[in-house]
């Protein structure tokens, strides 16, 4: 039987999967008021008011007792290792308070050190991220036949599994310094760059003219199918070589014009230690094959030396220089790349773990959020449409173009993929993201009366439901993942006890419309039966998916966060230079033609097969579905938002760097009061997270303490340095905060916490999509 895998969302139309995915944080929830000074907070604010009061012996002490504390945590093992794992050169940081002591003079190097250690510090405690044991997710079931709102129940350990993979850059680095010798290189099978089409002798590239080749380049180019090695395509007698000695210098030029790759093929994702073994076993000459095996077993056993320090971390500095070394003995390479960057797969390999628990989901939480989901799902059903048919007058209107410049020639893929690139990432104009997320903004905002409020909204779904169908009205899902939607669902309540007893209230993180984010492979190493996921996925969305081949250097893409659930007729398109080209289901941009078939725009190839276009547009226009889902207004203020038993956004605060005031504070005293008048003016709460426009991430920030009020100083005073005075601020309400955290280990410590759902659209199927083979 199909959708074995899912469950009704109540009466909603919408099913949900059985499989669910608990990210949590490493570090105890309570971590994040180890630094909380109420006393020096309450003598501020009357210091503030003109009163009489004891705010410099206040302050006084708080900073003393921070830094105290921040300085036990600098000392702490546990602390010491995650920092280890993600950047040894913080260590130094660490190291420097805990050799300086308590009694260090407060001086601009300890200052920088202590912002260091908070910084992870408040990350550890308060992110659900993700990475390493300080970021351990589970999978936990779905049960509609349970009778609790959740069964929990914590092992022994923080973690169940551990596991060290090196990034794919580094085998990869790897692959390329052996292949430096013509004796191995020869063995590796060269591949004609996937996103060009070779048609005789003529070679189609994109954006460019075609480009006109000897008989003997067309002969090996057309041999290049990245499956055969070298020495067997220059041996081929169709391509009428004399010397064998030729072929590799065609293949060489060949490389240099960026015609074709010439490499150990790996593809952009933890696969690829096992496909270079294969490669290695491949090397016809027994002597190189035996130089490179090797050599790729001192590295692996550099990685694995990494793995067994788990735990301890002067162990592991030492194990992760040791393969540092390693790494560059062999490949002549730095061990870190793209400095500074964020998701930029920085360092030679990363640990990912699974937690220590066991969680099934049971009908009263379903229940209770079945009637707000509904809500936001029908919401994002309409976003993900107006998205799709925004950008399908867009593209409509540059094929309109191409197709007048044509002449009789067809308009290929690549030329309208190349001009579309405006309109997903050009910073001129308007794109049509903005305005649909514009629409959407003013849209959800008319359905409350937020200007006439003077506190929390409360409203219940009934009340909305009628009012949500006229806003957002139904539309069938323009392609095959918008049909689908992965919301994040943080669960408040005071423990694992409190939840089973259904005291609990939920709160919408984030709503990945038209995302299959469970496809990811940060997620499916810890599950049990990944080609179960692989098959339920493939169930929803249909067969030939198109799924671009995205370049090594694409933007926040790492194997780390490579997709891991492709299905076995999955497409992969190629429009520029990728890793992991090789396969049946590769396509060019160059080799697909666009048309107009009976009012809709179609992207065929030689065989018949054809996709609307929108399909093959898809993952662009998902990547800003995702940004575009915001439930709060731009406006200074947002209250808190409630639906039933759920908060569909907390209560925000927006504004700009400049207009803080907290850049031009000097010294901790003043810096410190400067954060609490700023609290005062917008009507802050004490616990916050605040998003800089300049930042990837939002931070937590006590403004009761010290030591993050100095730090919340220093990051607006960076932004203002990179990005001027009007760079956006954005400050939310800390929900749910350490108290109800519930997520517990065996000690009895709670950790925060959000689950993620895949959600089907179980009511409508566009059968248009993908398998329309005409």
């Amino acid at each position: 039987m199909t959708g074995e895998h899912r469950i009704p969302l109540g009466g909603t139309g919408w099913s949900v999967w059985r499989d669910a995915l608990l990210r949590s944080a490493g570090f105890p929830a309570d971590g994040l008021t180890a630094l909380s000074a109420p006393a020096a907070a309450a003598s501020a604010d009357a210091l503030l008011r003109g009163e009489d009061n004891t705010f410099d012996t206040d302050f006084a002490a708080a900073l003393a007792d921070g830094a105290a504390r921040v300085l036990a945590v600098a000392a702490d093992p546990l602390m010491r290792e995650a920092v280890t794992w993600q950047n040894t050169t913080a260590l130094y940081a660490l190291d420097g308070l805990v050799a300086a002591g308590a009694d260090a003079p407060r001086n601009v190097r300890r200052r920088d050190r202590e912002r260091a250690v908070v910084k992870y510090w408040q990350r550890y405690c308060g992110k659900n991220e993700t990475v390493g044991f300080f970021g351990p997710s589970c999978w936990v079931t779905v049960d509609d036949e349970l009778a609790v709102a959740a069964d929990v129940a914590a092992g022994p350990g923080l973690t169940r599994r551990r596991w060290v993979v090196l990034e794919a850059w580094v085998v990869q680095a790897y692959a390329d310094a052996i292949s430096t010798d013509l004796a191995v290189r020869r063995w590796w099978p060269p591949l004609l760059a996937p996103h060009l089409m070779l048609d005789g002798r003529q070679l189609h590239r994109p954006g460019r003219p075609p480009l006109t080749l000897t008989p003997a380049e067309a002969a090996l180019l057309a041999a290049c199918d990245g499956k055969q090695p070298a020495v067997a395509v220059v041996a081929d007698p169709a391509a009428g070589l004399r010397r064998e000695d030729d072929g590799y210098t065609i293949l060489t030029n060949l490389v240099e014009r960026e015609l074709v790759t010439w490499d150990a093929g790996l593809p952009n994702t933890s696969a690829a230690e096992a496909v270079l073994r294969r490669r290695i076993a491949a090397i016809g000459d027994d002597e190189r094959r035996a130089a490179a095996g090797a050599g790729f077993d001192r590295l692996t056993a550099a990685r694995d030396a990494v793995a067994a320090a788990a735990g301890d971390p002067t162990a592991l500095r030492t194990a992760l220089s040791t393969l540092d070394s390693v790494f560059t003995e062999l490949t002549g390479a730095p061990p870190r790349r793209r400095g500074g960057q964020t998701y930029a797969g920085r360092t030679l390999c990363y640990e990912d773990t699974a937690r220590d628990l066991d969680v099934t989901v049971g009908r009263p939480l379903l229940d209770a959020i079945a009637g707000p989901l509904d809500l936001l799902l029908r919401a994002a059903r309409w976003l993900s449409g107006e998205l799709a048919a925004a950008y399908t007058a867009a593209l409509r209107d540059l094929y309109t173009e191409l197709r007048a410049d044509a002449g009789d020639c067809p308009v290929l893929l690549s030329d309208l993929w190349f001009l579309a690139q405006g309109l997903f990432w050009g910073t001129t104009g308007e794109r049509p993201v903005d305005v649909v997320a514009g629409e959407f903004a003013r849209r959800w905002a008319g359905l409350f009366d937020l200007a006439a409020a003077d506190g929390p909204v409360e409203t219940t779904t009934e009340a909305l439901a009628a009012k949500v169908a006229a806003v957002f009205p139904a539309r069938v899902p323009a392609w095959s993942s918008a049909r689908l939607h992965s919301p994040d669902l943080q669960v408040c309540a005071a423990g694992p006890e409190a939840l089973a007893r259904g005291e609990f209230l939920v709160v919408l993180g984030e709503m990945h419309t038209a995302w299959a984010s469970f496809d990811c492979d940060v997620f499916t190493p810890a599950h049990p039966d990944v080609e179960r996921l692989r098959a339920a996925l493939a169930e929803d969305l249909g067969p030939r998916r198109v799924r671009p081949l995205f370049p090594a250097d694409w933007p926040r893409r790492t194997s780390r966060v490579a997709e891991s659930l492709a299905g076995p007729s999955d497409v992969r398109l190629a429009f520029a230079q990728a890793p992991g080209a090789v396969g049946e289901h590769v396509l060019a941009t160059t080799a697909l033609e666009v048309s107009d078939v009976d009012g809709e725009l179609v992207a065929a190839d030689r065989t018949g097969a054809r996709w609307p276009l929108v399909e093959v547009f898809s993952q662009l226009i998902a990547i800003h579905a995702v940004d575009a889902f915001k439930l709060s207004s731009p406006t200074p203020h947002t209250p808190r938002i409630t639906v039933d038993r759920m908060v569909v956004s907390r209560e925000t605060w927006r504004t700009t760097a400049g207009a803080t005031g907290l850049a031009a504070a000097k010294g901790e005293r003043d810096r410190y009061l400067a954060v609490r008048r700023w609290r005062q003016e917008l009507g802050l709460p004490d616990a916050v997270f605040v998003k800089l426009g300049t930042e990837t991430k939002p931070y937590y920030a006590d403004l009761t303490s010290p030591h993050y009020t100095g730090l919340l100083c220093t990051m607006v005073r960076s932004a203002i340095a990179d990005g001027g005075p009007d760079v956006p601020v954005v400050v939310s309400e800390l929900l749910p905060g350490p108290d109800l955290a519930w997520v517990p280990d065996a000690a009895g410590n709670r950790y925060v916490s959000e689950l993620r759902l895949h959600v089907v659209d179980s009511s409508t199927v566009d059968t248009r999509v993908s398998d329309d083979h005409s």
